[in-house]
């Protein structure tokens, strides 16, 4: 399944840690003429640590506020973090696009255990409530171009983030 985007979007990828944002970022974006920010490209290059969000965040604002289509991966579960990226693609004049990955708890704690850099379990009870709150309740007001929740599943067929021009902008699964 490919999935297409106007040209100009902000796409944002969020899910628990372990649902497979960074496996469908790394697999599904041709990273050429797309502007990328994920967290395991920081780490791949020897930065972790305390900088490592405040450092994300600013990567993010560059992404959203530069001319280039934009995959953002995130969490999602903090509605502050979503608001904020979808009000600076807004300032832009950009269509912002949420995509969800739904995984199981236990596959999630799985895979980051697999990848040896497992959440705390404070942190995954905090992440899996507000993800959970999340897909109960919805995104409210914040007036995503389209939101599109996966499973991890589904979210293994994806093939390609494509972006079309703005006169085919039409968001579509094909």
């Amino acid at each position: 399944m490919e999935l297409t985007f106007p040209q100009n979007a902000v796409v944002v990828v969020a899910g628990v840690p372990g649902a497979g944002k960074s496996t469908l970022i790394r697999r599904a974006v041709d990273r050429d003429g797309v502007a990328v920010v994920d967290t395991d490209d920081a780490r791949a290059r020897g930065r972790d640590g305390r900088g490592l969000y405040v450092r994300h965040y600013l990567r993010i604002a560059g992404a959203v506020l530069g001319g280039r289509p934009a995959v953002i991966h995130t969490r999602g579960t903090r509605a502050p973090a979503r608001w904020a990226i979808r009000a600076m693609a807004f300032l832009r004049a950009r269509p912002a696009h949420l995509v969800l990955i739904d995984a199981p708890r236990e596959i999630a704690e799985a895979g980051q255990r697999d990848r040896g850099r497992a959440v705390s379990q404070t942190t995954m009870d905090a992440e899996w409530r507000r993800w959970r709150r999340l897909l109960t309740h919805g995104i409210g007001g914040e007036r995503w171009r389209t939101v599109e929740i996966l499973d991890r599943d589904e979210a293994a067929t994806v093939t390609a983030f494509a972006f079309a021009p703005a006169a085919a902008a039409a968001f579509a699964a094909a």
